[in-house]
């Protein structure tokens, strides 16, 4: 940056010497001092690389500015995209990476330049690096990827082993659990990641509604399901998807209706209920159990704020219990849910298999999915595996015992 404004004074300074007549205002000299060094930068690099990486690593240049400048408007893209993890940037032909990972990348960086700028000037900035016992779980992840750098001496290629190690395990763990802590440091930055994630809420609710309206596949089941967008997939394609988003975003309409206006809350209550009910149309079993239970624990919780006995939660919750478990039952008997039924319960097969061959530490970390692949009868009937479709069997086959309770205690 000096050496670059050195320059630029360098050729202001002979360009004045040769055309002594064109001087310059106060104002227009520390215009060019200030807006030289990128324009130069920018010429340069529109000279030595093609047009495409130019705009790119100009935009990236000023993307991470924004983000150095502003740190939580990095962090309001993370949350704005959290679910969105197959929208991804392309780089060459074998990268790809989630733009919600890149945003938690360049804030990442940029909260740690903030802190590093700030020390040195000797002031208390607007962020803070928690003390190393402040961290969340740091001793249960800790473990957790000891077991899981362990787990590799059952895996025959190294190289994918370790990156798992790096992306996702701790990756996710600096970015995901360390940088909140960092952003969410106030009581208004903690509500605007509410509300945020309230609006990816309806963004997902909205997708399901319009697959219902316009099914993707008009012969098969109706149900809310992601939609494709100009041929991408942001949210995937299983209907599970949009569930899992629903159900973690209901509990934050609760809260942020406890805490708004009148008006505000009215809002805030319709646009609940509708995603309660876009995620009964989804017809994810997973998510009308996770609905019960949210159902139950705010009966539960009214009930004890307005002095309700026990016994009379108990007769109110009971047919919202029975009934969701009646409809998971005969949902549970057609064909698309047996279906998978017999998908996750191969699965499960697998990764017990896996699990006996090793039991401490499992057979590696990133190592379940290859497994499936491996076996003809599961890509027979049930074609290329995505994802373990449970977090417990998969822990169990890649790390072991081990694995599983640190990552219980995590």
């Amino acid at each position: 940056g000096s050496f670059v404004r050195k320059l630029v004074c360098c050729v202001q300074g002979v360009f004045l010497r040769r055309f002594p007549s064109l001087r310059m205002s106060p104002s227009l000299r520390n215009f060019l001092r200030t807006a030289g060094p990128p324009a130069l930068i920018a010429g340069v690099l529109a000279v030595v690389l093609p047009w495409a990486w130019t705009v790119a690593v100009i935009a990236a240049a000023l993307v991470f500015a924004v983000i150095t400048t502003r740190p939580m408007v990095g962090w309001a893209l993370i949350v704005a995209t959290y679910p969105f993890i197959y929208l991804q940037l392309f780089v060459g032909a074998t990268i790809n990476i989630p733009y919600v990972d890149v945003f938690a990348s360049a804030t990442f960086l940029a909260v740690a330049l903030r802190m590093v700028i700030d020390r040195w000037r000797g002031v208390r900035g607007a962020f803070t690096l928690p003390t190393l016992r402040e961290w969340t779980g740091l001793v249960p992840f800790l473990v957790f990827l000891v077991v899981g750098a362990l787990s590799l001496i059952n895996v025959g290629h190294l190289g994918g082993g370790i990156k798992f190690l790096a992306r996702p395990l701790t990756f996710f763990y600096l970015a995901y659990l360390i940088l909140p802590m960092v952003c969410i440091n106030t009581p208004r930055r903690l509500f605007t990641t509410l509300r945020i994630l309230f609006a990816v809420g309806g963004i997902a609710a909205a997708m399901g509604a319009w697959a219902l309206v316009f099914p993707p596949d008009p012969g098969a089941f109706r149900r809310a399901v992601p939609i494709i967008m100009h041929g991408m997939t942001p949210l995937g394609t299983n209907h599970n998807l949009i569930a899992e988003v629903l159900v973690s975003v209901i509990p934050i309409g609760i809260l942020l209706a406890a805490y708004a206006s009148e008006r505000a809350r009215r809002w805030y209550v319709v646009a609940t209920i509708a995603y309660a009910l876009i995620n009964l149309l989804t017809f994810s079993r997973n998510g009308w159990l996770t609905l019960t239970v949210e159902v139950a624990v705010l009966l539960a919780a009214l009930a004890r704020t307005r002095g309700v006995s026990w016994r009379r939660i108990a007769m109110t919750a009971a047919p919202i219990v029975l009934a969701a478990g009646v409809a998971i039952g005969v949902f549970s008997t057609t064909s698309i849910a047996r279906s998978s039924n017999n998908n996750r319960l191969r699965l499960t097969q697998i990764a017990l298999e896996q699990f006996r061959a090793h039991p401490i530490v499992g057979a590696g970390v990133g190592t379940f999915t290859e497994a499936v692949s491996r076996d003809r009868w599961y890509i027979a009937d049930f074609g290329k595996p995505q994802e373990a479709h449970g977090l417990v069997q998969k822990l169990l086959a890649e790390t072991g015992i081990l694995g599983l309770l640190a990552f219980v205690a995590l």
